[in-house]
């Protein structure tokens, strides 16, 4: 059956066979025709008139019809009977007698409007538009034929605008190519069948949504660099990649912005060439989510303009991604995002924005609520922010691990920890006693979670944590009085060993009647098959007895400790966040000190130490006999397991 192809001109119809050539034009005058058919239909006043409207449920363009759709416009025919006034022609015939394209023509009165989504001819077609604006056209046939002179045919349809295609290819069957405008993809639609190639046979043009494909490689990556650096503006600092898919050395391969793909990547090889930039612009790209711009503010931190115009951002939420940009200036303009906000005041109020007055009150929009330091939005000047709009930058002083309210205090809190925490990790605690008052109070807290894996079942029946013990009993059973019993709760507690590195001291009271200080860190667990690492914190209330000092109330937490405080316990090139108690100066030996006074030294630190008395000797020299220097030298080169075996062989 031969293709019918109708152009109507006022009221006739040129009426042209599809084959090839001229043959077979006839001029049919049509308008006496048509004047008779409404005289006809008007015959009488109370001829019933039905109107139906179009649904978008027929033809390729809409939902397909179905059995449902037809059955229902059958028993409506039925119902209201076959008039002569509600059918043109017989089923599926026009004036011609030919059939028409469109099935549902039958179901169609005369007068009422063609259905968008409908067949019907080539020029009425109505394009589908796709997500991101772009459109494959394919030529049947149209290898046959010069690739340029196709494309300078297809011309004729924009003159005198400018019609350009991306990718054109020649492939086995047919020409095809792409553009990125649905109003030049329509009229291509349109233009199907109007065209005629040299031999005289109709040109068939084929319009569907579809994007590029991706080839993502060493070439295409050399090429974009190749494109940025002649868009890249170095006295300015500024970057233009405005339809950056258009750019003539990019013309053979597909670099469209709205692909993540290809946006990241053009990110990182700005990062790596320009990461000073301070203006892109990113407009007319077809750019709907701004997700993968979420890098910006890490990888361009020097970013301050932004231009995002004519591209397809549907909402404030999605500026979401780049809110942490520090931007002055802003361009949205051309994007739906304008058009879909319900109150002007949302966006901005513009008005009177230019006048000189004062008076008039300017309302801010969520725009600057997401960047506070805007200055300029849409090319047009915004006032300087108010202050109440913005908080004041808070200057927040650096972070200390320690703290000391009194630095005269450092040294004997220094000196007062050391000789603790020695006899603490030694094989007998007794000597703890001149550590406590007479009358001390201590009392444990543990804090224990079971998915960590260290095991605190051994702390667990003394614990006095009056949040969980409601009982008075309990809880007076569980404090310690005296210096005694709490020696004596101490020497049961599992052996110990505490790394100094993680120590953190704040002293919060230095008077010279009491001196209040925390101390918080880890230690290692002596009692258990594996390394068992827990969290201390020792609130120590320190007042002064005799010559020196002794601890009158001490409250002891343990609890498990972080994934990052496991990993960085006892490791001896690991930094330290604080180093709570600093190494004691170096000081020289007395002159008065005789050999008797230093074998006594050394005796006494090989029983602490437990390495053999040359050894001490050769720490005790090492440290000019400073005897507290000394020790405490050895507990730190004993933690980080620097001591050789033959210190401790006797």
């Amino acid at each position: 059956m031969q293709k019918q192809n109708n152009v109507r001109f006022e009221n006739r119809i040129w009426s042209r066979n599809a084959h090839c050539g001229n043959n077979g034009i006839r001029f049919v005058e049509r308008e006496s025709d048509t004047e008779s058919f409404r005289k006809q239909v008007n015959r009488g006043t109370n001829i019933r008139r039905v109107s139906f409207k179009p649904s978008g449920t027929g033809g390729t363009g809409g939902y397909p019809f179905n059995n449902k759709q037809k059955n229902l416009n059958l028993a409506i025919t039925a119902t209201i009977g076959e008039d002569d006034d509600m059918v043109d022609f017989p089923v599926g015939l026009n004036r011609d007698g030919n059939y028409h394209r469109n099935s549902n023509a039958r179901f169609r009165r005369r007068g009422s409007p063609i259905p968008r989504t409908g067949h019907g001819p080539p020029g009425m077609r109505k394009l589908i538009n796709g997500s991101f604006g772009w459109f494959l056209v394919t030529i049947p046939h149209g290898q046959k034929y010069d690739k340029e002179n196709v494309l300078r045919e297809l011309q004729t349809l924009f003159t005198p605008d400018p019609f350009i295609p991306y990718y054109v290819k020649v492939e086995s069957s047919a020409i095809s190519f792409y553009v990125d405008d649905p109003k030049i993809a329509q009229a291509l639609l349109y233009g199907d069948g109007t065209i005629s190639f040299p031999d005289g046979c109709k040109m068939s043009i084929k319009v569907y949504s579809n994007i590029p494909q991706i080839e993502l490689n060493t070439n295409m990556k050399e090429k974009m660099k190749l494109a940025m650096s002649k868009r890249y503006n170095p006295a300015t600092k500024a970057l233009d990649l405005s339809k950056f898919h258009r750019d003539v050395d990019l013309r053979d391969v597909f670099c469209g912005l709205f692909r993540p793909t290809i946006m990241l990547v053009v990110i990182d090889i700005v990062a790596e060439n320009i990461p000073d930039l301070e203006a892109l612009d990113l407009s007319d790209n077809n750019i709907r989510s701004l997700g993968h711009l979420r890098s910006l503010k890490m990888k361009l931190p020097c970013l301050k303009v932004l231009h995002m115009a004519d591209n397809k951002i549907m909402s404030l939420h999605a500026l979401e991604m780049i809110k942490e940009c520090q931007l002055v200036d802003l361009v949205l303009k051309g994007n739906p995002l304008r058009h879909r906000l319900r109150e002007e005041t949302v966006y901005v109020r513009m008005e009177n924005l230019h006048s000189k007055s004062t008076t008039n009150p300017i309302f801010y929009s969520e725009i600057r609520k997401k960047f506070p330091k805007l200055l300029r939005l849409d090319f047009v000047n915004l006032p300087p922010p108010m202050g109440f709009d913005i908080p004041d930058e808070i200057s927040i002083p650096s972070p200390k691990a320690s703290y000391l309210c009194n630095h005269n205090g450092a040294d004997i809190v220094r000196q007062f920890l050391e000789q603790y925490f020695i006899i603490f990790d030694s094989n007998n605690r007794q000597p703890l006693l001149d550590a406590y008052h007479e009358h001390a109070m201590f009392s444990l807290t543990v804090t224990h979670n079971s998915q960590q894996g260290q095991r605190l079942g051994s702390y667990l029946p003394h614990n006095r944590n009056i949040v969980r013990i409601k009982d008075y009993d309990a809880r007076n059973r569980h404090l310690k009085c005296g210096r005694l019993p709490v020696v004596s709760f101490l020497s049961e507690l599992p052996a110990t060993q505490h790394d100094p590195h993680s120590f953190a001291v704040d002293l919060s009271l230095f008077t010279s009647k009491l001196i209040l200080l925390t101390v918080t860190g880890l230690y290692r667990d002596k009692s258990k098959p594996s390394e068992n690492i827990c969290s201390f914190q020792r609130i120590l209330a320190i007042v002064p007895s005799g010559s020196g000092f002794c601890i009158k109330n001490e409250m002891l937490h343990i609890n498990n400790p972080t994934m990052a405080q496991i990993k960085a316990a006892f490791k001896s090139n690991a930094p330290s966040n604080a180093a709570p108690v600093a190494a004691p100066p170096t000081t020289t030996a007395p002159p008065s000190m005789d050999d008797a006074t230093k074998l006594q030294m050394i005796q006494l630190m090989s029983q602490r130490s437990n390495m053999n008395l040359e050894w001490s000797e050769k720490c005790l020299m090492e440290t000019n006999w400073d005897f507290d220097r000394a020790a405490f030298v050895f507990t730190e080169l004993n933690n980080q397991q620097k001591i050789p075996p033959e210190a401790f062989a006797k």
